[in-house]
């Protein structure tokens, strides 16, 4: 008998797709689009499409796992979690709780995931903890520095649009949901401009492509605020009035001189015109940030003097306009951290306060943590030794501690680099709820199968482990009965769990955020950048710039799915400079590491750049990361990953 089963996809993307399963005699036989959830609409993306292939693999790891020299054995979960117990315990008795280092990042982003290993570490005493990331964070924090909060307007929206500009965002990768909603606005006469280094998947969809000098974009965003000033017949009234710092602001870009913002983005003054008219001349103007404005060291003010164009054009909070990045309210009552902190101290534990490490630069602050050192490495839905900047000296910081522990579904990088391997459940063998970034739409997780071998959910990991070390209590019970104890603020929004357990739902968001010019700053108004120090490029070399796939998210690949050598391509200009050709093997090489690639010719491709995909690929421990530098943005922080230089030359 066949039974239609909803579910939605926990990894770490703005789609959040919503699915319905096909299961027949205990097996998925399908796995596909929900057509009730508006956004993701009836498809889904290519990594999807192809989930069912990642949870039958044969790569999976389906039983717990401890070194045995250079290799691994299989062990029971009794032994596993006595092991766990027995390390975790002597370590803390030795050295303090701060001593074990928890590092979990966005491998799966279900509520569970993300709220039941911080109930583990507090009834464990505490723990290290990271802070700032390798991914969005400074233009995360860019947005809530300058509006209060980190908001976006709903993809449907779009119809409103007089013109679109995708900045330093590439969603024809990373961001598919979002195309028919961009094909629909542009149908409806808007046009679509993007603000890329890289010729992107998404530029060759668009009207306009502008390709500033990489990291420029800063100074391209000064060049049409000021090119918007002279359009204008007097300082309109909401500029000043909603805003703080404004006139700092206009100083600043009093500073520069439109020869030189021209120069130091690298664009053309037709090319600032145009981008004036899409803000000023086409309005609304939708503008879509992403990773291409903030992996750099001044990622977020780049964000801040892109925010304080939108604003100065009359962009926000209005229908058809905004900065969307994402939304990243926790639609979630937090209050149970606050809980089961008084069941702790009421059992005689005070947890400590946790110590952060910088995640971008995470081996260094591991080696150089002291009161106490880090001994022992809990790393779960996260895989640093390859998603990480400098991937050769995380996997020696790693394997220099006591002991390290990993979570996952697959042999990675990191877990290579472990001394025990929980074998961890995919979205398909666990319940949860799961809420989109991308959009107001949630859903639910559901279990629709039995586990694949002896793989458990993190969830019920922490809860063996918790019995292991005598408080098993306080992190028993079901899953919904934790997610009920977080549902207070959904509640309010008369959403209730069961409609959630159905299929997607929508929750409540501002329809257009920031409308009438009320933010949520503490002043209540936006924040204008007031000084921005410029860039300072010294170094050699060509900017290496990451090249994502839709294949590929993040590192989750099958080795069997993987390209054996990546591919990187040069403007021809640079090639024949170099005397290279079209096809010839060539090592890529940065300060830290080199590796070979495949050369290909792309006249899109700037004359100072190194285009490089994917970012992992067969047999190798570290991909792209392998070369570049831990160097942090200015908010955040973030990883700076663009910020690294490579230089090219014949394999032979």
């Amino acid at each position: 008998m066949e039974k239609k089963i909803p579910t939605t996809c926990t990894r770490d993307c703005p789609s959040c797709c919503s699915i319905m399963l096909t299961v027949k005699d205990g097996r998925i036989i399908s796995h596909r689009a929900d057509p009730r959830n508006p956004i993701t609409r009836n498809f889904l993306c290519v990594k999807g499409t192809n989930y069912l292939k990642r949870y039958n693999s044969p790569e999976r790891i389906l039983t717990p796992l401890l070194r045995n020299g250079n290799g691994f054995l299989p062990i029971s979960w009794d032994e596993a979690l006595d092991t766990a117990a027995e390390r975790l315990t002597k370590i803390r008795a030795e050295s303090g709780p701060l001593s074990t280092l928890w590092a979990q990042y966005s491998g799966s982003l279900s509520l569970l995931n993300l709220i039941m290993p911080r109930m583990f570490w507090i009834h464990f005493g505490g723990s290290t903890m990271t802070r700032g990331g390798i991914s969005i964070d400074a233009l995360q924090a860019a947005q809530e520095h300058d509006f209060g909060a980190c908001l976006l307007h709903e993809p449907q929206d779009l119809k409103n649009s007089g013109s679109i500009v995708v900045w330093g965002r590439n969603p024809a990768v990373t961001h598919v949901h979002l195309l028919p909603f961009i094909r629909e606005a542009r149908k409806n006469g808007a046009e679509l401009t993007v603000v890329d280094s890289r010729y992107s998947e998404t530029a060759r969809l668009a009207d306009h492509h502008i390709a500033p000098r990489p990291g420029g974009d800063g100074y391209l965003a000064m060049a049409v605020a000021k090119e918007i000033q002279h359009r204008w017949d007097e300082v309109p009234d909401f500029v000043k009035g909603r805003s703080e710092g404004w006139e700092a602001y206009l100083a600043m870009l009093e500073q520069y001189e439109e020869a030189e913002l021209l120069q130091r983005a690298d664009v053309s003054r037709e090319q600032v015109k145009h981008l004036a008219s899409c803000y000023w001349g086409h309005k609304p103007c939708a503008t879509f940030l992403g990773l291409g404005v903030n992996w750099w060291k001044e990622g977020g003010a780049n964000s801040r003097l892109i925010h304080a164009l939108v604003f100065m054009s009359g962009n926000i909070g209005i229908p058809g306009g905004g900065a969307n990045f994402f939304n990243m309210e926790f639609p979630f009552d937090t209050a149970v951290f606050k809980e089961e902190m008084a069941k702790a101290a009421a059992r005689g534990l005070t947890p400590l306060k946790p110590r952060r490490l910088l995640l971008p630069l995470l081996a260094r602050e591991i080696e150089e943590a002291q009161d106490p050192p880090i001994r022992l490495a809990w790393i779960s839905m996260f895989n640093p030794v390859a998603s990480a900047p400098d991937s050769n000296h995380m996997k020696k910081a790693l394997q220099n501690l006591d002991f390290v522990i990993v979570t996952e579904q697959f042999m990675t990088a990191t877990a290579r680099c472990a001394d025990l391997i929980f074998p961890a459940t995919t979205y398909l063998e666990e319940d949860d709820v799961m809420y989109s970034h991308g959009s107001s739409y949630m859903g639910p997780v559901t279990a629709a199968v039995k586990p694949k071998g002896e793989t458990r959910s993190n969830m019920q990991i922490f809860q063996g482990l918790a019995e292991k070390l005598g408080f098993g209590e306080a992190l028993q019970g079901k899953p919904w009965k934790w997610i009920s104890r977080t549902w207070a603020l959904l509640d309010d929004m008369d959403i209730s769990m069961e409609a959630v357990k159905r299929g997607p739902v929508k929750r409540v968001q501002p329809l257009i955020p920031y409308e009438n010019g009320v933010f949520r700053t503490k002043d209540g108004k936006f924040q204008f950048i007031t000084d921005y120090a410029g860039r300072k490029d010294e170094e050699d070399g060509l900017f290496l710039l990451m090249v994502k796939r839709r294949s590929l998210l993040n590192t989750q690949l099958l080795d069997q799915d993987a390209e054996t050598i990546p591919t990187v391509s040069l403007n021809p200009k640079t090639m024949a400079e170099m005397d290279l050709k079209e096809g010839e093997r060539v090592w890529v090489s940065s300060p830290l590491d080199r590796l070979e690639a495949i050369l290909r010719a792309s006249e899109f491709t700037r004359p100072d750049v190194a285009e490089l995909g994917p970012s992992v690929w067969k047999d190798d421990q570290g991909g792209v990361n392998r070369l570049h530098r831990a160097v942090i943005s200015d908010l955040g922080p973030t990883a700076a990953v663009n910020e690294t230089k490579v230089t090219i030359r014949k394999a032979s």
